[in-house]
């Protein structure tokens, strides 16, 4: 049944409201019907469909895009809505379509070779995000066809993609594919952070802790933090804990406690474990909160439900608070 694919009416007409689609909801499910009743009957009815849409090929693509998320059935009808807006020479359509193909999602037919030609032409016609696409299948696939991959990378970037400039510097830091690089890293992490990019801030923020960011290999930690904090206020959880532990430490910034516990439950509010532990030695110390044996044990116990070697090291700590909670309060050393 249409209604089981489709989202209840309120985020239907909310989906609307938000101009992510401008198809009244009974249109919407008036499409989706047919679409069911051609994959039942193997029947085609594009034109009424496209009548439906009145021709706009981005108003299919959009009821793809509801279809894809709200229901686990909905790739095949959101594989036939792309297609469809293709056609009528939606790019964002080609672009689903293409993606759609290539990885065989959710079950749908898979064809890599079609997949790529529809991403190649878009990438000529300037489509950023299948300029980065390409650039990661070629990466993956066709080594030696880097400097392809380089170009189309550069070209998302100056387009406005910045993660292109993340995906740039991280080849040229680690040797991927490239001669390894440091500098020409670091001047592709600088034009990703000039464009807000989260990774590309927190990557320079290494570069200037370790040295490396300098001719003279001379650490610089006060720029580290600006970097580390520019990535965190974006919500990056690793970059919340380097920030939490900096001004814990008093590294690049004055040491300020309270801050430290702000940022450490930040990251682990985002299930990242190291701070998750940090955080509960500072409501075990009482260290810039109010000191709360149980709340330090329910922040090592988020812990320790992440398991690895993390997660051990919390079990152990909440053994620990086991054996004294009660008895004394015990210091939860800091990470």
């Amino acid at each position: 049944q249409h209604v089981d694919l489709l989202p209840e009416e309120e985020l239907l007409n909310m989906a609307i409201t938000n101009k992510q689609i401008s198809l009244p909801v009974d249109t919407q499910k008036e499409i989706t019907r047919i679409l069911l009743d051609n994959l039942v009957h193997d029947g085609t009815e594009k034109e009424k469909i496209c009548q439906l849409a009145n021709g706009q090929g981005a108003q299919l693509t959009a009821l793809g895009n509801i279809l894809l998320k709200s229901s686990q059935f909905g790739a095949p009808l959101a594989l036939a809505l792309y297609k469809l807006g293709m056609e009528k020479g939606d790019d964002g359509g080609a672009f689903s379509y293409a993606n759609m193909i290539y990885r065989g999602y959710r079950g749908t037919a898979k064809n890599e070779d079609e997949g790529i030609r529809i991403l190649s032409q878009l990438a000529q016609k300037g489509h950023p995000y299948a300029q980065m696409n390409l650039a990661a299948i070629l990466m993956r696939t066709q080594p030696d066809r880097i400097e392809s991959a380089i170009k189309l990378y550069e070209l998302a970037g100056r387009a406005g993609l910045d993660k292109a400039y993340s995906e740039l510097g991280r080849m040229y830091r680690l040797g991927y594919g490239v001669h390894q690089d440091h500098k020409k890293a670091m001047e592709y992490f600088q034009m990703g952070a000039q464009k807000g990019n989260p990774q590309c801030n927190f990557m320079l923020g290494v570069y200037c802790s370790s040295g490396l960011g300098n001719e003279e290999r001379k650490p610089d930690q006060v720029k580290a933090f600006k970097h580390f904090q520019k990535a965190a206020v974006k919500g990056m959880a690793e970059a919340q804990y380097n920030v939490g532990l900096r001004f814990l430490k008093g590294h690049g910034v004055e040491a300020n406690s309270f801050n430290a516990a702000e940022f450490f439950r930040m990251a682990a509010s985002q299930g990242f474990q190291l701070a998750q532990i940090n955080l509960a030695g500072m409501y075990s110390e009482g260290r810039g909160v109010k000191s709360d044996l149980d709340e330090a044990r329910q922040w090592l116990e988020k812990a320790a439900a992440t398991g690895g070697s993390i997660g051990k090291d919390a079990q152990k700590r909440i053994d620990e608070l086991d054996q004294i909670q009660g008895k004394k309060r015990d210091k939860c050393s800091i990470m």
